[in-house]
């Protein structure tokens, strides 16, 4: 119930502050809550592991699409008809159909982090092969997004998940591999383009910030709900974005002091429950995913907010609304 109201205080902030993207966003919240209530309800372990298949088996056809883009045997979708001002920007950068590369290239750390959780927690030799294919395979669609923010964080997260699921010596080298890989394939062809404009993308992101910061001065403790940014930019003449290219900045622009506030005191709970199964050996493994996602969405969202999409967050959400249910397991689920 409080997160109900929550959700009917930023609608009518939004409201107030004729931010009409900020109530259809809260309404797809609404829509949101509604949904992940009743699956966290139904949701058993062996559900839970079908849904985590289901969704790499899909990855790996998006990542056969994101070649095809990469390498234009297929026009990428053109998103004009929703704003003459999204044209295609990311010319030869795979973004399959989830409307910008970034947003692609956050899905594909989630599934690569999948696929090591259900590397370490199967005994089915079909099931490893298949989840070693799926890292691969969205290492590539990674690379085809040519998205340098989510390098680092895929890096991060592989180690986070590594040193939580192997506490031994192990864990050291693997993780020494992990960012070997990771730094081959950030300094590779296709993303060494985009590496030698690093400097002025930089004094973009930090001009966005810039804008964002101001607009937050505007309305401190409130903000004016979600996708402040883009319904408030015309008022400072800052250049046009959907969001502040920042979890954090954008966070306490759409939410102000208080919103932010409340939220960290919503985490409290889920917090305490990873503090409790760090204590459980067996749970290591579903610990380690937990952990390895917010450590790509932390690391990955100090530049970027590909979180706030429909496919992003969904499978973010699919995950991490299972822990009331690993936390209160004896022990973990291995096939």
């Amino acid at each position: 119930m409080p997160f109900y109201c929550c959700l009917l205080a930023i609608a009518a902030i939004s409201l107030l502050a004729q931010n009409v993207m900020g109530m259809v966003s809260t309404l797809g919240m609404f829509l949101f809550a509604i949904f992940f209530y009743y699956y966290q309800a139904h949701l058993t372990p062996k559900f839970f592991r079908l849904v985590l298949q289901g969704i790499l088996s899909l990855s790996v056809l998006a990542s056969v699409f994101a070649a095809l883009e990469h390498f234009q045997i297929v026009k990428k979708f053109d998103y004009t008809f929703l704003s003459p001002k999204m044209q295609v920007w990311h010319q030869n950068r795979a973004e399959v159909a989830f409307f910008n590369p970034n947003y692609y290239g956050i899905i594909c750390c989630f599934c690569i982090m999948i696929g090591f959780y259900l590397i370490s927690t199967t005994r089915l030799r079909w099931l490893k092969i298949f989840s070693v294919i799926a890292i691969f395979a969205n290492l590539f669609g990674l690379n085809f997004t040519q998205n340098r923010t989510a390098f680092p964080a895929i890096i991060f997260g592989a180690i986070i998940y590594l040193f939580t699921t192997i506490k031994n010596w192990r864990a050291f080298w693997l993780s020494i591999a992990v960012f070997g890989i990771g730094l081959a394939f950030l300094f590779s062809s296709d993303l060494g383009v985009r590496m030698g404009t690093l400097d002025s993308s930089m004094e973009e992101r930090v001009s966005i910030w810039n804008a964002g910061m101001s607009l937050f001065k505007q309305n401190p403790f409130w903000g004016e709900g979600p996708l402040t940014y883009m319904h408030a930019y015309p008022r400072i003449f800052a250049p046009y974005h959907e969001h502040a290219h920042s979890i954090y900045i954008d966070t306490i622009l759409s939410y102000g002091v208080v919103g932010t506030v409340l939220l960290g005191i919503a985490s409290s709970d889920p917090i305490r429950k990873l503090i409790d199964m760090s204590q459980v050996p067996s749970k290591r493994p579903i610990l380690g995913l937990y952990l390895s996602f917010l450590t790509v969405v932390a690391v990955h969202g100090i530049f970027d907010l590909a979180l706030f999409w429909i496919q992003s967050s969904f499978i973010f959400l699919l995950v991490m609304c299972s822990l009331p249910l690993k936390h209160s397991m004896i022990a973990e689920l291995v096939d």
